[in-house]
């Protein structure tokens, strides 16, 4: 392995520029005083404009308590979480989320498109401005013309793309995801992973995805972000060096991918 085709270890910082999201000594948890139960402690990152940054770590460390703390979901026990130097008090409307059960997150009911611009009711836009919305969100993830389905009538890769469009239709900086590709096949999974990748290429938002897929972390992400232990808190960050031009195959045999990978599953093991 050549010097330039090693990986190299990251920083919490940015990849290069400002930070749009800043977290400091976070510390995330459940219950009060004896009860208190933490999860996340001491924890600090920072992302820059439209990179793309992946959070990986065993089953049960606290990745879905973690994305939940930095959408504003759940309010810190301590620790500075800002977004563009705005303290995250709660939902933000710069902060999409996308998340791994789209089947319980999708109303049947509703056609793709009326699920993607129901939470647009929020942000006070008129019904025909909400629906011109859905449908481009759902033009950018590939289902342009599909408005009219209902959940039931589409596979789990198109459903888990409505869920997409409807984060986007926010319009939102950036766009936090907790293990999306869980629960579809391979191939669907593949097809979705490039699908990401072009969306962030094409629309420049920033991606934090949370995973336990080691391969997905490395395959996505400029950086990787490594958490273990209980309380989990940092103890490893990549950065992948593969740039925008990424390919199932050649990528992942892509001698710095191997490296990545071997590295990371010898931080999970011990």
């Amino acid at each position: 392995m050549t010097a330039q085709q090693s990986i190299h270890t990251g920083t919490l910082g940015t990849l290069g520029g400002e930070a749009l999201l800043k977290v400091e000594n976070l510390i995330l948890g459940y219950g009060e005083g004896a009860e208190e139960k933490r999860i996340i402690e001491n924890l600090s990152l920072e992302v820059g404009y439209s990179e793309f940054v992946s959070i990986v770590g065993p089953s049960g460390v606290g990745k879905t308590t973690l994305l939940r703390g930095l959408s504003g979901l759940l309010k810190p026990k301590s620790g500075l979480l800002d977004i563009h130097g705005e303290p995250i008090n709660g939902p933000h409307p710069d902060i999409g989320v996308v998340f791994q059960d789209y089947s319980s997150t999708l109303m049947p009911w509703m056609t793709s498109r009326e699920n993607v611009a129901f939470p647009l009711q929020g942000q006070g836009k008129g019904k025909a401005e909400r629906n011109k919305l859905a449908d481009e969100a759902l033009e950018k993830v590939g289902l342009g013309g599909q408005g009219d389905k209902f959940p039931w009538e589409m596979s789990g890769g198109m459903q888990q793309r409505v869920s997409i469009a409807r984060a986007l239709a926010y319009n939102a900086q950036i766009l936090l995801m907790d293990e999306p590709f869980a629960s579809v096949d391979a191939q669907t999974r593949f097809d979705l992973e490039d699908l990401v990748i072009q969306l962030r290429e094409k629309l420049g938002v920033t991606i934090m995805l949370v995973t336990h897929d080691v391969d997905e972390a490395i395959y996505l992400a400029d950086k990787v972000i490594v958490i273990a232990n209980k309380p989990a808190t940092v103890v490893d960050v990549i950065e992948t060096g593969f740039g925008s031009n990424r390919d199932q195959v050649t990528t992942k045999a892509d001698p710095r991918f191997q490296d990545a990978r071997a590295r990371i599953l010898t931080r999970l093991r011990k």
